[in-house]
């Protein structure tokens, strides 16, 4: 019985930590992301469709340790990572043109 009631008590613990893995962008580097991505794509592809293409890289990255994501924004990242990301944040321009 008291294993039953242990178990009541462990077990949605247990399930909310795949979420808590996920790392999220360290402090301010989403904003300069942002801002940095839309002044780059704005020219080609208009201000709307920037800050959306932008804002789908950066929730495609979010889930990457902070080190990672602090690597990529320092322009210090091995070419494997950075790879790995372009391949990412490409994905998002080809899902947006699919729900076109």
């Amino acid at each position: 019985m008291r294993l039953n009631r242990l178990f009541a008590v462990v077990a949605p613990l247990v399930l909310l930590l795949p979420l808590t893995a996920h790392a999220d962008w360290p402090k301010g580097e989403r904003d300069k992301y942002m801002a940095q991505c839309t002044q780059a794509a704005t020219p080609q592809i208009g201000a709307a469709a920037a800050k959306a293409h932008c804002a789908c890289g950066a929730d495609a990255i979010k889930s990457y340790p902070a080190s990672d994501i602090q690597a990529l924004m320092d322009n210090k990242a091995s070419p494997e990572l950075q790879k790995k990301a372009l391949d990412k944040i490409a994905a998002c321009r080809a899902d947006n043109k699919a729900k076109k």
